[in-house]
């Protein structure tokens, strides 16, 4: 009896399960939302950062294993050494095992989910102060600069604000999660709205410097826009793909779209949101679907807001921008090297514009040079694109008026009237990644080269201040910050001398956003 006691005890230890078949995927699945969907999306399916999931990483799990804890110089994926005790052993074996063996997640986040996701940190408003708690010669003057943090998460999560004709800080906004994008209210001068990496819009007093509420219209996304009449807030989402339309004021979700249609090559696809914009044209939201190639016209005073639908426009929909008067709209094509202008008025394709490599608009720069309305597309460039240009075309007939060189690949221009320069950053990994390039707005000729000092990767996200007279660069370092390294810098320069006026220490500073904006159609252009 003995013997065979043994040996029963022998073949159940053989056909045990092996700790990967164990392995606790709801503890994996927690760590992995604490630490990582924030870059790498709530599904694993990828989002700032590459997709973690079985069947799209090819990585080794001994590679995987030090990626975490070494971090990935030169992205903004940091050495976990630097997190104390984030990330134990026992949770790092358990992410390895996610990555490796589970597939991207399914999930799902519907209108009900949205509403029940509200959050109100201040009930009654009238409470609020009338003005800002702070001084401040006009309100226009507010600079936001989006600060990650090196995690991503956390108290180093918040949105920054400086006078920027005093380049004062007067003020923050802890967010909890990487800010991402804001838009300000085009009528009531204390709202703004920041859309963080992790699928929430927050609704922000700019007079207390505090948030009001705060909903999760998805579970990743960047897109965030203000309907004309300052009723409605859009919100587009990566994870899952749809767009939320939410009241201006109170945050509840009145209507949710699932974005999905024919691709340019016949397929049924969904997409994401590459870019929400509401126009002075008409009270509509203006969405483009990223992978499905179509721009959708919603619009806001019609019973159950009807979507108007523009197929074909590209492959690969990402930013874009308005004509001054807000009828045409400009959305780049990363995949077809060109950018579409859709009259929204006749709710056609007018133009496809032949641009650089995989066309980036940023937020858009129209720029009056000569007696002309002249539009600027920045280029970000491919590993088999040798040459790096902006793209300047005119704002009437859409004809391309000249294909300027630039040092490498660029994301986001820069304009205002009453500054002498196109500003156009330059991305990438290499050497020139640190610069910032000035164009002539009267020569269309690159005049000047800038090396923002207090980075090792990557200076981007130029804006200029309300006045003109100033322009801020987030100067942002990337890599393994473990030994100490500086995590960025906010940089101001003079618009006129290009003379660096302030450097200021930013935790991994993003996008830089003027108040200005709200009552500005496009960069580079006063209403």
């Amino acid at each position: 009896m003995n013997l065979m006691r043994a040996m029963v005890i022998l073949l159940a230890s053989v056909a045990a399960p092996s700790v990967s078949q164990a392995f606790d995927i709801v503890r994996a699945e927690s760590v992995f939302e604490q630490h990582c969907a924030v870059c790498h999306g709530a599904d694993r399916g990828g989002y700032i950062a590459p997709a973690l999931n079985r069947d799209e990483t090819t990585l080794s799990p001994a590679v995987i294993d030090q990626t975490i804890v070494g971090g990935a110089p030169p992205t903004l994926m940091p050495a976990h050494p630097s997190w104390g005790a984030g990330i134990s052993a026992k949770d790092r074996a358990l992410l390895v095992e996610l990555v490796t063996t589970q597939p991207k997640a399914a999930l799902t986040w519907g209108i009900d989910d949205v509403r029940k996701s509200l959050e109100v940190f201040v009930a009654d408003e009238s409470r609020l102060p009338a003005a800002p708690g702070y001084r401040i010669a006009r309100i226009d003057d507010l600079m936001a600069v989006m600060s990650r943090g090196r995690r991503a998460v956390g108290k180093e999560a918040k949105v920054l604000f400086y006078d920027g004709h005093t380049h004062r800080k007067v003020g923050e906004v802890a967010t909890g999660h990487a800010p991402h994008l804001m838009d300000f209210h085009p009528t009531q001068p204390r709202w703004a709205y920041v859309r963080d990496d992790v699928g929430y819009v927050h609704k922000v007093d700019l007079y207390s410097m505090q948030i009001v509420r705060k909903v999760r219209a998805g579970l990743n996304g960047t897109s965030l826009a203000v309907s004309r009449d300052g009723r409605y807030v859009a919100a587009g989402s990566y994870v899952p793909r749809t767009m939320v339309i939410l009241d201006a004021d109170t945050l509840e979700p009145v209507h949710l779209l699932e974005l999905a249609g024919i691709d340019p090559d016949g397929r049924m696809v969904t997409a994401d949101a590459g870019i929400i914009v509401a126009t002075p044209f008409a009270n509509v939201f203006v969405v483009a679907l990223e992978q499905a190639g179509q721009v959708w016209i919603v619009d806001l005073e019609q019973p159950g807001m009807p979507v108007t639908k523009i197929t074909g426009v590209g492959r690969h929909l990402h930013d874009g921008f308005l004509s001054p008067d807000g009828r045409f709209f400009v959305v780049s094509s990363y995949d077809d090297h060109l950018n579409a202008v859709i009259d929204l008025a006749e709710a056609r394709i007018v133009r496809k514009i032949p641009a650089g490599c995989q066309p980036h608009l940023g937020s858009g720069a129209v720029v009056r040079s000569k007696g002309r309305l002249l539009g600027i597309g920045t280029n970000m460039g491919e590993e088999d694109c040798a040459s790096f240009e902006v793209t300047v075309f005119d704002m009437s007939t859409f004809d391309v008026v000249k294909r300027i060189p630039v040092i490498g690949p660029t994301e986001s221009p820069a304009a205002h009237p009453a500054a002498p320069y196109i500003i156009v950053d330059i991305i990438g990994t290499g050497p020139n990644a640190a610069k910032i390039q000035f164009i002539d707005k009267d020569t269309l000729e690159v005049v000047r080269t800038l090396e923002v000092a207090g980075t090792l990767g990557h200076s981007h996200f130029p804006e200029y201040t309300a006045r003109g007279d100033f322009f801020y660069v987030s100067a942002r370092y990337r890599g393994d910050r473990s030994m100490g390294g500086a995590g960025g810098r906010l940089v101001i320069f003079d618009s006129h001398t290009l003379a660096e006026v302030k450097s200021i220490p930013v935790d991994v500073p993003a996008g830089v956003f003027s108040r200005s904006r709200a009552r500005t159609v496009v960069v580079g252009l006063q209403e």
